[in-house]
This record gives structure tokens, sequence and C-alpha cells, in this order.
């Protein structure tokens, strides 16, 4: 089966947390070097300046060893170790920065600077188990400091503990309701929890904030969308657009609200005004071609299409609602070019193999070809109802009514009311001599497409 046309769609649904170490560009300033709460050791102290020194000329060798000699007068002063702790990570021996770091807090456990910079060097190495046993351990010394908290819960997303990380952005905005960075991660984890009504009433806390953040207007378009509140959601994508015209993704997702709700001229004349904004946007024009095409505009369609392959020759989904297109409109062979110039680019993309499969078994050629690659393409998406229609009517093609019969009822199972599958279904079971059943499935079919007169001929009979 021909799956509808592909629309390119850039949901963005809430910010990305990046999670890295800060940059140590520079060794810090001079600080005194105190033991025990008493004055420096002149001689200690005398050697980390020398230290420093030579690290703004950038000799960092040498500084180490002066470092190395004042820890001979004074090996209980933190400063020394987390300035050698800096020039090794200036010198990527993450390591022995480590070392360093672990021997300041041994000397001054509650140092926040050494804690901090270690659990960054330990996030840097991948050693995110450890780096959260340092946030925690920055939390204790700092309870009231609200960024050790948030740390801890951008490094529980990257370890994939998605409600731990809300216990500790809830606390943040325990204390501060209006914290708005701790409300945007809040929305981002619910959304990766798939609760979208909680992460709806957490952007509309930030929208309330700041009605003039575009990405907060495009984070609750898409919400509302997700959750089936289409006149909300076409609120909130036209206040992206208003808000922040540059950003080309939200032309793209409002106007695939309109395709997914049959308003193809309002998603027509929304992509008009995006190729306006971006006239170099292939993804646009794509879409643009596509919402033609399901308008029945073909001829428009393949002019936004051919511009979008223009622009960006190695997209995929123009080729194949341009192949499509030549193919419903009986040109075989333009079809045929189309795909097999896609194929020659993503030979492994399961839409474009599966479209050109059902092309091939519809007219009964090549069906070895067809064969492998609808295999291909159920293999990379076997639960998809499409696919499976398609290889079911492979197989029909080549004869194989077990096999066929086989894929088109798993088909029916992932998509109970499609009534292509209902009448291949039926088509196979009277070929295998099964009137009856087939008239079942033939009758359920044209419930839901009663314009069909094939399937009208075929009960005739």
């Amino acid at each position: 089966m021909k799956s509808r046309i592909v629309l390119i769609v850039f949901l963005l649904l809430a910010s990305v947390v990046v999670l890295s170490c800060a940059k140590r560009i520079s060794p810090p300033p001079p600080v005194p070097v105190v033991s025990d709460g008493q004055a420096p050791d002149p001689q200690a102290l005398d050697h980390f300046i020398h230290g420093v020194v030579l690290d703004q000329q950038g000799e960092i060798t040498r500084a180490i060893g002066e470092y190395r000699r004042a820890l001979l007068f004074d090996s209980t002063a933190a400063s020394i170790y987390i300035a050698m702790a800096e020039d090794y990570f200036t010198m990527k021996l993450y390591d022995d920065a480590v070392i360093q770091l672990q021997e300041a807090l041994r000397v001054e456990p509650e140092n926040v600077e050494a804690m901090e910079f270690l659990s960054d060097l330990l996030l840097e190495t991948g050693q995110v188990d450890s780096a959260i046993a340092m946030a925690r351990r920055l939390i204790l010394a700092r309870p009231d400091d609200m960024r050790y908290r948030r740390n801890l819960g951008n490094l529980y997303i990257r370890q994939d503990s998605l409600n731990t990380a809300l216990t500790q952005y809830e606390e943040i905005l325990h204390r501060y309701p209006e914290d708005g960075e701790a409300l945007s991660q809040v929305s981002a984890v619910y959304i990766a929890l798939k609760e979208f009504q909680k992460a709806l009433d957490t952007s509309s806390k930030l929208y309330t904030l700041d009605s003039t953040d575009d990405r907060v207007a495009f984070t609750l378009a898409s919400l509302y969308a997700e959750l089936e509140m289409p006149t909300e959601a076409d609120y909130y994508f036209n206040r992206s657009v208003e808000l922040n015209p540059d950003d080309p993704r939200y032309f793209s997702n409002w106007a695939y609200l309109q395709i997914s709700h049959k308003d193809y001229d309002r998603a027509i004349t929304i992509l008009q005004k995006g190729t306006h904004q971006h006239p170099r946007s292939a993804d646009i024009w794509a879409l643009l071609g596509s919402a033609y095409q399901q308008a029945g505009q073909d001829s428009s369609a393949i002019k936004a299409l051919d511009h979008s392959l223009e622009l960006d020759a190695a997209k995929i989904g123009p080729y194949i609602t341009l192949g499509y297109i030549y193919d419903n409109a009986g040109k075989f062979e333009k079809a045929l070019e189309v795909y097999n110039q896609a194929l020659a680019i993503a030979p492994e993309d399961p839409l474009l193999l599966n479209n050109f499969a059902y092309m091939l078994a519809q007219k009964k050629i090549r069906l070895d070809e067809a064969l492998s690659k609808a295999k291909i393409a159920v293999e990379k998406n076997p639960d998809n109802p499409s696919f499976l229609d398609t290889i079911g009517w492979v197989y029909y093609g080549l004869g194989d009514l077990q096999q066929a019969r086989r894929y088109m009822e798993m088909a029916l199972t992932k998509d109970e009311k499609n009534p292509t599958i209902l009448e291949h279904l039926g088509d196979i079971l009277s070929a295998m001599d099964n009137k009856d059943e087939a008239r079942v499935h033939w009758l359920k079919a044209l419930e839901f497409d009663p314009n069909n007169l094939q399937i009208r001929e075929k009960l005739a009979q």
C-alpha cells in the first residue's frame, strides 16, 4: 500500500538540555595559601605566585613544578591542588586533574570550588554516577544555592532518571515558583515521559511569565496538537510565527496541523507565507508540494517539489511524493525515473522501498524485485500496516496466497478501518475460493470508502 505522503515535520517539543564540562581557559588568579586558618607559609606563597605567573605566560609544565614546590612547604592548602588540577585539565591529563582535586577535598572537605570542578571533570570523563555523588555533596554544602540542585537534575536527565530529575526541579519550584529555567526543564521532562497534560500545565505557567518567548509558544502549540486540541494549537502556532518568523520550523508545523485536519487550503496559505519568508528552505517547499498534492493540485505540487529538490537534491521526501504523483497519473516511466533517483541516494529508506515495491506490485511486474524491497521495508518497520499490506500484495501477485493472507491479516490488526487493506484481504480470500468471507471484508471496506466503485463491482459479481 502506498503510505500517505511523507510530511517533513520538525516538532520541537522542548528545549534540549546540554550538559558539558565547564570550560576552564586559564588558571585562577593568585589567592592566599592558607593552612588551618593560619597565615600562609611565605615560601609556599612565593612558589604559588611564581606558578600563577608562569601559567599566565603559558609555561604550564614549569608552573606545575612551582606548585609542587609550594606543597613542600604547605601540603594543606586546597588552592595549590586546584591550581595544579587546572593545569592538568588544560593538558587534557584528566586523571591527574581528578587526583589533585581529590587531594584538595581531603585537606578542605567543604571547598566548593574543588567540588564544582571535580563534578564537571567527572562528567567530562563519562563518570556520571560519580558526578552525581559530587553534585549531592555540593547541595549539602550549599543547600540554598539552586544552581547545584539544577545541575543535579540535569545529571539525572543525562542518566535517564527522569522522575528523580523532576524531584530536583520541583524542589527549586517549591522555593522559587517562578523560576523559568526550572519550569522549562520540568516541561521537557514531562514531554519525555509523555505526560503531555502536565507538560502543558507547566508550559502555560512559563507563557504567563513571558508571553513573548516564541519557543514557549511553539511548545504550547505542539502540546495542544498532541492533545488533539486544534483550535488552541492553531492559536499558539500563529503566535510562534508572529513572535519569530525567522524560524522555518514554525511554519512547517503550523501547516502540518492544518494538513492533519485536511484543511489543505489553509496549509497552502501558511506555507506560501513560509516560502516568502524562507525562500531557500527546501523543507517548506517540500511540505508545500505535499499540501498541493493532497489538495488535488498536482501541477502546483510538482513545481514546488522540483524547486525543493533544486535547493537540496538529497532530500528523499520530495522524490517519494513526486513518484506517487506520477504513478497515480499513469506516468509509470516518469515515476520509475524519480524512484530510481531516490534509491540511488537512499537505498535503505523504508518508505521509499515500500512505495516502489507497491508500484511494481500494482503493475504486476518485477515482482521478485518488489518482494526484496518490501522485505527490507518490513524488517525496518515490522508494525507499519502500510508496509505489511504492500508485502502481502506482492505475495498475492506472486501467487503465494497463504503468505499474502498472513501479512494482510497482520496489517488489518494494525489498522482495522483501512479500506485498502480490507479490500486487498477480500481479494486474497476470493482467490482462495472463500467467497463469503471475501464479501464480508469488501462490505466492511465499503463502509469506510462508500464511493469505491471497484468494490461495488466485486460485490455485484
